[in-house]
């Protein structure tokens, strides 16, 4: 989980899903200030694609995610925790079929971005999956998971009028727009 990221930092909390630190930063005038680093394990995204076809926009897996920190069920594009020393792009399989029933028969990676840089070490991979056979949902005890198939122009006008508010969802959905294999 990033662990020996900050030699120079403090363990303060050491938890589950993140590890808490507080780091000395100088400050330009003399003296520092204590700042606290989220270490957060790297996880992927899934840009599930259906019915890619040369005359035809696909349509995209999305899935409705109850999430419990922000109080809501926002739309979203599957994703994942890395697991220790786990393949990012094994992992993105993995979770494209765990959370939307889906396996892909090509997963290819896209892009990489850090996902909340100013306090948190997690690394977002995003890939593409396309080839999908439906198979089994197998979600973890506390996850509350509904995948929804939609059109790609209703995709992007969710993401256009406020509806995806998942930054690694809208940040995956643009990239591909501006650069992915769309002919």
């Amino acid at each position: 989980m990033g662990h020996g990221m900050h030699p120079d930092s403090e363990l303060v909390h050491d938890g589950v899903r993140v590890n808490l630190r507080i780091k000395p930063l100088a400050k330009r005038g003399g003296g520092a200030l204590r700042r606290e680093i989220a270490e957060v394990a790297d996880a992927v995204v899934i840009l599930p694609l259906l019915d890619v076809g040369e005359h035809s926009d696909p349509s995209v897996v999305l899935i409705r995610n109850e999430r419990f920190a922000v109080k809501d069920t926002l739309w979203e594009l599957p994703a994942g925790t890395l697991e220790d020393g786990e393949d990012p792009a094994d992992c993105a399989g993995r979770e494209l079929e765990e959370e939307t029933g889906y396996r892909a028969a090509r997963v290819e990676p896209m892009t990489s971005f850090w996902a909340s840089p100013g306090f948190a070490t997690e690394r977002m991979h995003a890939f593409v999956a396309t080839g999908l056979t439906k198979t089994q949902q197998s979600l973890d005890e506390t996850e509350r998971i509904v995948p929804e198939v939609v059109g790609w122009d209703e995709t992007m006008q969710m993401v256009r009028d406020g509806r995806m508010g998942d930054a690694k969802t809208i940040a995956t959905l643009m990239w591909y727009a501006a650069f992915g294999q769309r002919e």
